[in-house]
């Protein structure tokens, strides 16, 4: 991963970048959160096609450190893109969804942590689409279909513990889990890099 200029000023500032699937109101909130609150600079990716999507997946040295994709899903379907004209190439997408198959062999994104609000967008089969070849930091989804409310209120304790308080990206979803009561939400899995994940249990981790 490169180092970029942002993070080497006096106040450094993480770039963090948003793919907007198609979400333009929550990647546009996300996006004043983490710039107002958490001092980052944000690229967002206004996603046009779905080829469009695969090349950020597959961006390599150019990643983020944090990856968020602000969508819509399904967990047996995948990423929701939508309706396209014929021009545009949609052989990846079924039922105007991108499954977990078409995403596996995109996904380079080496020291990147992927954070995703689509619902199932932590279902295993995507998670393990991100890090099935070992090329992301970590993957980090909801397996069912939470409040719309909850995932935002997740990502601003999540970036909370690790901005502010510098911990793990692992400390900090375990923490921001904690904050939101609602037993939807316990279902954000954290996918490791090695390909091993861990379920959030309230009762006992």
């Amino acid at each position: 991963m490169q180092a970029p200029i942002d993070t080497q000023f006096y106040c450094p500032r993480l770039p963090i970048s948003i793919v907007a699937l198609p979400n333009d109101f929550e990647a546009r909130a996300m996006r004043e959160m983490l710039e107002m609150y958490f001092n980052c600079v944000v690229t967002v990716h206004w996603i046009g096609t779905p080829t469009d999507f695969l090349k950020v997946l597959g961006q390599g040295e150019s990643a983020p450190r944090y990856l968020i994709i602000a969508g819509h899903g399904d967990a047996e379907k995948g990423y929701y893109l939508g309706k396209y004209i014929p021009e545009i190439d949609t052989s990846m997408l079924r039922d105007e969804h991108m499954s977990a198959e078409a995403i596996a062999p995109a996904v380079n994104l080496p020291g990147c942590t992927v954070v995703t609000t689509s619902c199932g967008g932590g279902a295993e089969a995507m998670g393990k689409a991100f890090v099935h070849n070992g090329k992301i930091g970590a993957y980090i989804g909801c397996r069912g279909y939470p409040d719309g409310t909850d995932m935002p209120v997740f990502l601003v304790n999540f970036f909370f513990y690790v901005l502010r308080k510098n911990l793990s990206d692992r400390e900090a979803w375990l923490k921001a889990m904690r904050v939101v009561d609602n037993p939807a939400i316990y279902q954000i899995s954290f996918y490791h890099a090695d390909g091993t994940v861990e379920h959030y249990d309230p009762d006992g981790s």
